[in-house]
């Protein structure tokens, strides 16, 4: 008599997202500092803002200005959080948070859409550590979190009284809205899509009104975006050049801030994977979901590269339109198959988590040595930064460099050079007289280092800037070792760095 053999057992993704969900603090937990490119220089306005003029220093330096604008989200956690745990741990946990809360939105969606959580939840849940949160994108990050999570309430709520969709959605949406504008726009694009094949269903007047009726409470941001902007400051938008080759290299940097093997060959292989089961019918777009990727994948080739004073605001959306696209695809094949791809994501996400927090702990440790020489200095002091950019090799992985002076805000009271100006949304800016070329970002960035080697032009033509006299101090970041003013002696070296007093300040 044959032996029949046992059925296969029923697929579970929502354990592996947990353990993504998981792994993604695993880079948190071993870095004080995560290596994330812009973080230190919100943390420098967090400092800013929790201190709220307590300090002499930082009220002769700085201006913080509340403002209701669409990039508030890291601010308000960290004012809320900074009293119990300081600043800077504050914007570490808010950090922390973020892929964790987004892997959440991804298996919410997930389930409202399809009625259970799909294999291809945690192919998606591999591009939580994308390249936006990565560079220190964090109120955008955050603002796609919650705009999952809103849109999957916007799924469930679709088939009860319109009364109580508006009374719970019209919060959801403006707290999306509060976090990011942009988030809110994914949100929109989202939900058009979901409206669009639903419409597209039932095609009758009754549907189309209901639909506008709901679409209100997406309304509110709208009225407070313009009202933001309506106050001035700086383009709206812009495009900038080599525009093809940009809105190409959108699609290649999607997880860029890792290893660059990795990065690059992850979206490769789960795409190669996706097509074959796509091929094999194993896999089926929700069209309620599939539109609202392709809308946004849409948006990211046809959005200008600087959008409400943020930068890389097409680069940003790709991601998202990778993350709707995969959590549109419905399981139809068999339950192997689907732990074979189950497994096939949490390895890729394991590999490329693995490498990160190996990368951020051994920077965490240099982060901590360029650090310890702010002890050298007095509270209050004026300190003109500047990284030594390399203009050969251009990094792929992330690192915290370019706006790590900005650490000096909270730690001496300081003024640093490493703040944004963003004209109508930066909530700090620079009070103390300072020449406004030398006074905010970029100015801290200067050339250093060609293909050829060292190259001191740019360093030597800052040191005579006549600006610099405002200033009491110079840190330098990225020196490689090198002594690039040996003519004084510094008050701090290691590896990487060193701070030195600049003459009569």
């Amino acid at each position: 008599m044959a032996q029949t053999l046992p059925a296969p057992r029923p697929f579970r993704p929502a354990a592996a997202l947990w353990l993504i969900a998981l792994g993604a603090l695993l880079p948190f937990a071993v870095a004080a500092i995560p290596s994330m490119t812009d973080l230190p220089g919100h943390i420098g306005r967090y400092a800013v803002m929790a201190d709220a003029g307590r300090s002499e220093w930082l009220a002769l330096y700085w201006q913080f200005d509340w403002r209701l604008v669409g990039n508030l989200g890291v601010d308000l956690l960290v004012r809320a959080l900074a009293p119990l745990t300081g600043v800077e741990r504050a914007a570490w946990a808010a950090s922390a948070a973020i892929a964790p809360l987004t892997v959440a939105g991804i298996a919410a969606v997930s389930r409202a859409l399809h009625g259970r959580v799909q294999p291809t939840a945690a192919a998606a849940s591999v591009f939580v550590l994308a390249n936006p949160l990565m560079f220190g994108f964090v109120n955008y990050a955050l603002a796609v979190a919650l705009a999952l999570c809103a849109f999957a309430g916007w799924i469930v709520l679709r088939a009860r009284p319109a009364a109580l969709h508006l009374a719970l959605l019209l919060p959801a949406a403006t707290l999306v809205w509060l976090a990011h504008a942009m988030g809110w726009g994914m949100l929109v694009l989202l939900v058009a899509g979901f409206e669009m094949a639903r419409l597209w269903a039932r095609r009758s007047p009754a549907a189309l009104a209901d639909t506008l009726l709901r679409g209100l409470a997406l309304l509110p941001p709208l009225v407070l975006t313009l009202a933001w902007r309506g106050e001035g400051g700086g383009a709206l938008y812009a495009y900038g050049s080599d525009l093809l080759v940009r809105k190409a290299m959108n699609w290649i940097v999607l997880l860029r801030g890792g290893e660059k093997w990795i990065d690059l060959a992850t979206p490769l292989l789960l795409g190669a994977v996706t097509l074959l089961l796509l091929w094999r019918r194993a896999l089926r777009p929700d069209p309620r979901l599939a539109i609202g990727a392709a809308l946004l994948a849409l948006a990211c080739c046809l959005m200008p590269t600087i959008l409400f004073g943020s930068w890389g605001a097409d680069e940003r959306l790709a991601p998202a339109a990778v993350i709707a696209a995969l959590v549109s695809l419905r399981w139809h094949g068999s339950p192997r198959a689907a732990a074979a791809l189950i497994a096939l994501s949490l390895a890729l996400f394991a590999v490329r988590t693995g490498l990160i927090a190996r990368n951020w702990h051994r920077l965490d440790t240099a982060y901590a040595s360029h650090l310890s020489g702010l002890e050298r200095l007095p509270r209050g002091a004026r300190i003109h930064a500047l990284v030594l950019k390399d203009e050969c090799h251009k990094d792929w992985a992330s690192t915290a460099y370019n706006h790590l002076p900005s650490l000096a805000i909270g730690r001496r009271e300081a003024l640093v050079n490493s703040e944004w100006k963003l004209p109508g949304a930066a909530l700090l800016s620079v009070r103390y007289p300072i020449a406004p070329n030398l006074a905010n970002d970029p100015s801290q960035l200067v050339s250093g280092y060609r293909c050829s080697g060292p190259e001191e032009i740019a360093f030597r033509r800052r040191l005579a800037d006549p600006g610099l006299a405002r200033f009491q101090y110079l840190w330098l970041l990225e020196t490689h070792g090198r002594d690039w003013w040996p003519d004084h002696r510094p008050l701090y070296r290691d590896a990487n760095s060193a701070i030195y007093a600049l003459p009569g300040g």
